[in-house]
């Protein structure tokens, strides 16, 4: 085994390692990288084995009634505020799932602001990094197991902003209600996930797999294909027509109301358009006017709910902040034993963080894998840089240091 001539070799070995492989991802990846790992390897089987894999049938949820003999009923709201795959994630709905069945409320209200174009789009202030994730495997699994652990609770869904993957959301619930200046836009992007691929069969099986599952969503919440085709593919139509109080979508223009006669662009719906297409059940500007939509004009409001949802927000950014700074860190750290063993527990603080938040893991594109490789590597680099001063009758650089020092990710460990 060759032995390090130098601390420089040992300082190409690992910086080098982690400036590929940690460094460069820590900006947002592409949208196609982010895709494919979002693609889970039974949903690749099912592409192979099949000509087309089409995600199954979703049951529509028709949820619980309204609660007719009270007069205040008890009301929990469920802030889903900020990026989805991050703010909005599967350890939100965890957090929130436990503290709505300690609550026991008459009426389950989802309000959801998520939208990546700002209203001004003269500013130009759009954040890349800050763009929905597209994790819709994981937002189907969300609005499941929200249907599904809490059955017994009506539940609502009041769109105060909703641009990107967040649509997808609003569309897993048959009671919506939307705010006056709210939007219901952007689900192009499901389309664009299947992207990037030059076999056209290849493309085909990728187009079928995530439309399948982003139209899976749509249905959980009783809406109809042709509504979600519309939304997803800019060439096709929409149009409906009425029966009462009941309404049926056309992919065509056929219907009473030409939606979108355009193959241009895919249909977006803002709060006036949704409500007259009878797709929103009502608009309201605050949560006073949605109680009175739904027949009350008292009620009682739990507390819980907004301040969980901004503190989990808040921890896992704190987190994510401190992680940042500590990669910052070990790109200017020493290329000694040292300043290894320093990087050594940098990383670990990270893959610390990882664990706690799995929204850091997201912003940051890495695995917990990766992390632990790169502390495994550094372990060994260590031990060969040890073992290569004692051959030349040295200390090696030191390999006492007690690391970085600190109060872990500077986050508070979420409830649960």
């Amino acid at each position: 085994m060759r032995l390090l001539r130098s601390m420089s070799d040992l300082s190409r070995h690992h910086f080098e390692y982690f400036r590929e492989h940690f460094m460069r991802r820590i900006p947002q990846a592409s949208f196609r990288t982010l895709a494919l790992t979002a693609l889970t390897s039974a949903t690749l089987l099912c592409l192979a084995a099949s000509p087309v894999a089409l995600a199954p049938l979703a049951l529509a949820v028709d949820g619980a009634p309204l609660p007719s003999t009270l007069s205040a009923p008890k009301i929990y709201v469920f802030p889903m505020e900020g990026q989805m795959g991050t703010d909005i994630s599967p350890q939100l709905v965890d957090i929130m799932i436990k503290d709505i069945k300690k609550q026991k409320p008459d009426i389950l209200v989802m309000q959801l602001k998520s939208a990546d174009i700002d209203r001004n789009d003269y500013l130009k202030n759009d954040d890349p990094k800050e763009f929905g994730k597209p994790m819709i495997e994981e937002y189907r699994d969300m609005v499941r197991k929200i249907h599904e652990d809490l059955p017994e609770i009506p539940q609502i869904m009041w769109v105060e902003d909703s641009v990107g993957f967040s649509s997808l959301i609003a569309l897993g619930w048959p009671n919506m209600y939307m705010k006056s200046d709210a939007r219901l836009w952007g689900l192009q992007g499901v389309a664009r996930l299947a992207g990037g691929w030059t076999d056209p069969d290849v493309a085909a099986k990728m187009l079928a797999a995530w439309t399948g599952i982003g139209k899976g969503i749509i249905q959980i919440g009783g809406y109809p294909l042709e509504l979600g085709d519309a939304m997803i593919f800019p060439e096709r139509l929409l149009s409906v027509k009425f029966d009462g109080r009941t309404v049926a979508w056309l992919n065509d223009t056929t219907g009473v109301w030409i939606v979108d006669g355009s193959n241009e662009g895919v249909v977006n719906f803002e709060a006036t358009i949704a409500e007259d297409t009878l797709l929103s059940d009502g608009t309201a500007d605050s949560l006073d006017d949605l109680m009175f939509l739904l027949g009350y004009r008292e009620y009682t409001q739990t507390e819980s709910g907004p301040k969980l949802a901004k503190q989990y927000v808040a921890d896992w950014r704190k987190a994510l902040e401190r992680c940042e700074e500590l990669a910052g860190e070990i790109e200017s750290m020493e290329p000694t034993v040292q300043g290894l063993t320093k990087a050594k527990g940098a990383l670990e603080k990270i893959l610390a963080a990882m664990k706690q938040y799995p929204a850091v893991q997201t912003r940051l594109g890495n695995k917990q894998s990766d992390i632990e490789i790169m502390i495994d590597n550094i372990k060994k680099d260590i031990q060969r840089a040890k073992d290569a001063g004692k051959g030349n009758g040295g200390s090696g650089g030191g390999g006492n240091s007690r690391g970085l020092g600190g109060g872990g990710m500077g986050g508070r460990r979420p409830p649960g």
